[in-house]
């Protein structure tokens, strides 16, 4: 169960709508309008029951909140058209402590690790990301000029202007590198991993840098290894970013050209390799020595098992792993094509 993949989100059906400010103020005082409280990073959840955001219609949070409808931003259609989500960042509007009994706040990795519905787990993620996103885009890095929201709230322009700020997306090579024998993985520990933790290595993709050479940057950084061949694999948005920004992970499969590691021990604490014996008992979580590798929400989780699951492979063997058929490798190049777009247009 990999999180934040869910799609409940009908964006392409109100790309246009969007720019029509009547349109959206309409919807938002509709009967069908569902709004998400965001806090300081955090949604309103019920504290009771099964794990589950708490939504709003607008008579009940206008009596909450009089002044919700200034920083309503409209997410989109919602599960099958069924109501339209809305996201509220009541930061300054409410106190954390007046909320209905039976809610609580929750942070996005916390209502991430629980049992809440896929599709609440993906909403909440883009809430929260947007509100952040808002907050430090409130002027133009450009000019100094103020900002204010517009078509819906899902970008902002500048006051008086025309120039338009886009949401940020930072992008993330991670990846999991086999052996040359194609019988061992490599795993790293970074400097805040909890105890016994073995994940993937990981970094962020730099300007004019595809994908693949940022994986091979960072595997050469981190851990000291040369890779002979790098595979794009599969993606997973990740709204919950250190950086408080939304990250896209874009997570690759690759073999080292040798066994040679060196670690950086300023990137990581470890980096050892592990045999698919031992991967399998780390994802089982009955390791003798407590290692162990993220959860199933986790896109390393994925390519973990993945590796765990195959068979042994070997460099220039017909069997190498294929991890993308031709779909859906253009597909990838087209999330990367639209990230590259949607910077370029910011700076315009």
């Amino acid at each position: 169960m990999m999180r934040f993949n869910s799609q409940p989100i009908d964006r392409a059906s109100v790309v246009n709508l969007r720019k029509d400010d009547t349109a959206v103020e309409e919807i938002k005082r509709s009967a069908s309008a569902r709004f998400l409280l965001i806090h300081k990073k955090r949604v309103l959840v019920h504290s009771e029951g099964k794990a589950a955001v708490f939504w709003f219609g607008h008579e009940t949070l206008q009596s909450l909140v009089p002044e919700f409808e200034q920083s309503a931003i409209y997410i989109g259609p919602a599960s099958g058209h069924t109501y339209e989500a809305f996201a509220v960042d009541v930061s300054s509007l409410l106190s954390e402590t007046n909320v209905p009994s039976g809610s609580q706040w929750q942070n996005g990795r916390d209502l991430m690790l629980s049992s809440a519905d896929d599709n609440d787990v993906t909403i909440a993620g883009l809430a929260i990301c947007m509100c952040n996103w808002h907050e430090t885009a409130l002027f133009d890095g450009r000019t100094g000029k103020a900002t204010k929201p517009v078509e819906g709230g899902m970008k902002r322009q500048v006051v008086g202007g025309s120039s338009k700020l886009y949401p940020r997306t930072d992008p993330v090579a991670i990846g999991l590198i086999t052996s040359p024998d194609g019988e061992r993985c490599l795993l790293g520990r970074g400097q805040k991993h909890p105890e016994g933790m073995y994940t993937c290595l990981a970094g962020f993709v730099d300007q004019c840098e595809s994908v693949e050479a940022a994986f091979q940057r960072e595997a050469m950084e981190e851990a000291g290894v040369t890779l002979a061949h790098v595979e794009l694999a599969t993606s997973q948005p990740w709204p919950i970013g250190r950086a408080g920004s939304c990250e896209l992970m874009i997570g690759c499969h690759a073999v080292a050209a040798s066994d040679e590691v060196k670690v950086n021990p300023s990137e990581l604490q470890d980096a050892r390799w592990f045999s698919r014996q031992e991967v399998r008992m780390m994802l089982d979580r009955t390791h003798p020595e407590g290692k162990l590798v993220p959860g199933q929400f986790a896109i390393a989780h994925h390519l973990i098992r993945r590796f765990a699951d195959s068979k042994s492979l070997k460099v220039g063997q017909s069997a190498r792993l294929r991890c993308l058929p031709g779909p859906a490798f253009a597909g990838m190049l087209g999330v990367v094509a639209g990230i590259m777009l949607m910077k370029l247009r910011s700076k315009l």
